[in-house]
């Protein structure tokens, strides 16, 4: 996630020269540059954007994966369970066992598959996105009335 930069204000500090230390923390962190340019600030916001969709992307791969290595782990645990009652006088039986193992071999293979190499490129996109986003954008303050403007009328380019 992007870095969020925060302000505390000690409120017994204000009786002692408040006007002062008010000036000096409302200007931002430590560091944190003013940015006024509409076309920065459009460029983090819609970073920001970006972050937020690259993020939602990457759940719903990483969940897939996940969810493909629990139906491995299921099939794994209903084997062992087959193993132990399986009766090898019995062709039935045995035909059972047989098609769980096919059925775990199959979903073993789609865990190792396309899911993974989906899930590692979200992630990487994700995390060069958010890269960039901290390079860029997260030491800057945005002024107040510039982002206002900017806001109301926010328009991102697609994603690449």
């Amino acid at each position: 996630m992007p870095r969020v930069l925060r302000r505390k204000l000690s409120r017994r500090a204000m009786p002692l020269g408040g006007a002062l230390l008010l000036a000096s923390t409302t200007a931002g962190p430590a560091g944190a540059q003013m940015l006024n340019d509409p076309a920065g600030i459009t460029a983090c916001l819609c970073e920001q954007q970006g972050i937020a969709t690259l993020s939602a992307d990457m759940s719903a791969k990483t969940q897939a994966l996940a969810g493909a290595r629990q139906r491995v782990a299921d099939l794994d645990a209903q084997l062992l369970q087959a193993r132990q009652h399986i009766d090898v006088n019995n062709a039935q039986s045995e035909e059972q066992f047989k098609d769980l193992l096919a059925r775990r071999d199959q979903a073993y293979q789609a865990s190792i598959g396309p899911v993974v190499g989906a899930a590692d490129q979200a992630t990487a996109h994700y995390n060069a996105y958010v890269n960039r986003y901290n390079a860029e954008c997260a030491n800057h303050i945005f002024n107040p009335d510039v982002l206002a403007t900017v806001q109301a009328h926010l328009m991102c380019p697609p994603l690449q």
